[in-house]
């Protein structure tokens, strides 16, 4: 059991996004129901009724599933719900699988079932898989497990197998290892989630209101870093950023045959047009330092990767790199965007030529049909 939910996480993440910690053991959800008082409050207690918990359980059928046998688990540490989702299909029809269920920090039981009930396992980075062990006892007696690690070698899922010293990490002698510790947890990555989540929903309204096709260079360029196999495909990414950074600066700052302060702003010259946005739009000299340092710092990660890419080095180019170069991008596309008041009519002349007739052919009746919206909410 334990190796085919390894399997399906190597399935349903890609490598680039490979990294979760991992425990195993039995849940003391028996144990939970009679401290709760029935079996129904257990399960009612894990799948939050009163919390937003994602599930594929349903109350009565967890409680039926603690009453009658013992209910072992696996947590995995950092991972996204669309890969839970992923991993969830993949195990759906086999018969030992009953289901999954998200784990909130904040909520004592999850805590207490979850997250102080088994123990940290293993940890999964890329391709490898690091064992835990803590290295203070090995000192005394090699107690850990080489049976375990013989056996994850044999299982061809991994590039390699490593022991990780987990030092003190949930012993007694760790001072994080509680309910407050946890909540707090919690807490920054709600925090977190939302401060991000606002900032680049942000970036891609804006992107949007400015020109649509930025939205789509976007698109291209986290696609196909999301989606890439070969180290060939992982280079391109750096041409798609490229791209939208160059459409960035003609919706900014369109090119100009004129120099300003010194410098070519041409078609060609896109990182001298972002600084030139920059300087007439910000009046803080350690802001501006700080902005032009930024768009000075992407152009150079990109110039770097088409580099390697034009010398037909695509082995030297690495996701990690790929992945530094797409956070680069979204940062500085913030930060820059946000300068100036959000809006602005956007147009072509192909827009032009396809929707003025229609607008003609409606007449006076143009506010008073149906209005079409994509991608929103109406509450």
């Amino acid at each position: 059991m334990r190796e085919s939910l390894v399997r399906a996480f190597m399935e349903s993440v890609p490598r680039h996004r490979r990294h979760a910690r991992f425990s195993t053991g039995t849940l003391p959800l028996w144990r939970l129901a009679q401290e709760v008082g029935s079996v129904e409050a257990a399960a009612n207690s894990v799948l939050g009724e009163h919390w937003a918990v994602w599930s594929t359980f349903l109350g009565p059928d967890l409680a039926k599933h603690i009453e009658s046998f013992d209910i072992a688990g696996m947590v995995v540490e950092s991972l996204s719900p669309s890969d839970a989702r992923a991993m969830h299909i993949l195990l759906k029809d086999v018969e030992w699988y009953l289901g999954a269920v998200q784990i909130r920090p904040e909520i004592q039981e999850h805590w207490a079932v979850f997250l102080n009930g088994i123990p940290s396992r293993f940890r999964i980075f890329e391709d490898s898989l690091y064992l835990f062990h803590s290295g203070y006892e090995v000192e005394v007696e090699d107690n850990r497990d080489h049976v375990q690690y013989r056996e994850w070698e044999a299982s061809g899922l991994f590039s390699s197998v490593h022991w990780e010293d987990s030092g003190v990490r949930e012993t007694i002698f760790d001072p994080y290892d509680n309910m407050q510790h946890f909540r707090r947890l919690g807490e920054a990555d709600e925090l977190l989630h939302g401060q991000f989540s606002s900032a680049l929903g942000e970036t891609l309204m804006r992107c949007s209101d400015l020109d649509p096709n930025l939205t789509q260079r976007l698109h291209a360029a986290i696609k196909a870093f999301e989606g890439h196999e070969t180290t060939e495909e992982l280079a391109h990414v750096s041409l798609s950023c490229r791209r939208f950074t160059e459409k960035l600066a003609d919706c900014l700052y369109p090119p100009r045959e004129e120099k300003v302060n010194g410098k070519k702003v041409g078609r060609a010259e896109y990182r001298n047009r972002l600084w030139a946005y920059v300087a007439e739009n910000v009046t803080s000299d350690t802001t501006r330092e700080l902005l032009i340092a930024n768009v000075e710092d992407l152009g150079n990660r990109i110039d770097k990767l088409d580099s390697l890419s034009n010398k037909g080095l695509h082995s030297d180019v690495s996701s990690s790199d790929v992945n530094r170069l797409l956070l680069s991008l979204l940062v500085v596309a913030h930060d820059l965007i946000s300068l100036r008041p959000p809006g602005g009519a956007f147009a072509t002349n192909r827009t032009r030529q396809r929707f003025v007739p229609l607008w003609r052919g409606y007449g006076h009746n143009r506010n008073t049909g149906l209005r079409m919206t994509r991608n929103r909410t109406v509450y």
